[in-house]
């Protein structure tokens, strides 16, 4: 008996993505144009956030995260301060943290779900903790309400790596969606596809911005006269 194969992604790309790409070559601009813009927007209207901001990959939409709460106006995040992660997760959750000068703080899963233990998240809360950036794996969102409430308890962000689960809900709000910010991926392999891609949502204007400086290497031009990042003088 032959055993079925199951490849690890396939392509679902049909004419409606080939004239997609068209429309991106015709118009002459080919990188953070309006097919991008537009995407962000339906992306956030469809989550029910308030920004979507659009990554090369969602490693980078991690990566962006983190930093933008670091450099942003009154950082609620300072150098050595500890982020609570689950132990399982891809590497990219973690190189952020470590990368931007924060702790990293392992809890360990629970065998059932994957996901952070909920019973062991508050035991492991220390003073130096100021975030908890949990991940929903493989379509299992973690327990984001208890999350939401011991954040709240302890004046602590609360973060979503929600890669591997784009569309899933708890109680009809979106994973991804119960913290300051959360991450998304529109890799290849992803739910869908942008060929590269990720995204971080926000319902938070000052991080919004934030993201949106850091994307272009610190311009603001994209940003209003009266922003988050800096003041414009309004002299061209």
């Amino acid at each position: 008996m032959t055993k079925p194969f199951y490849p690890l992604a396939s392509s679902t790309w049909d004419k409606n993505e080939y004239d997609a790409l068209q429309r991106v070559i015709d118009s002459g601009n080919f990188t953070m144009g309006q097919e991008v813009k537009l995407f962000e927007s339906e992306f956030a209207t469809k989550i029910g956030a308030s920004h979507a901001v659009m990554f090369n990959s969602g490693s980078s939409a991690n990566l962006a995260l983190i930093a933008a709460l670091k450099y942003m106006q009154n950082s609620p995040l300072s150098d050595g301060d500890s982020v609570i992660v689950p132990a399982v997760s891809w590497s990219t959750t973690y190189y952020p943290i470590h990368q931007l000068g924060f702790t990293l703080s392992f809890v360990d899963i629970d065998s059932r779900t994957l996901n952070i233990d909920i019973n062991k998240v508050r035991e492991s809360i220390t003073k130096k903790t100021k975030a908890i950036f949990t991940v929903n794996l493989l379509g299992n969102p973690s327990d984001l309400i208890t999350l939401r409430k011991i954040a709240e308890e302890f004046n602590l962000l609360l973060l979503e790596d929600n890669c591997e689960s784009l569309g899933a809900t708890i109680e009809g709000k979106q994973a991804g969606t119960f913290g300051v910010g959360g991450t998304y991926s529109s890799f290849f392999s992803h739910h869908i596809c942008t060929m590269e891609g990720g995204l971080v949502v926000t319902d938070s204007v000052a991080l919004d911005q934030t993201l949106r400086s850091l994307r272009a290497h610190g311009w603001t031009r994209d940003l209003p006269a009266d922003n988050f990042v800096f003041p414009k003088s309004g002299d061209e």
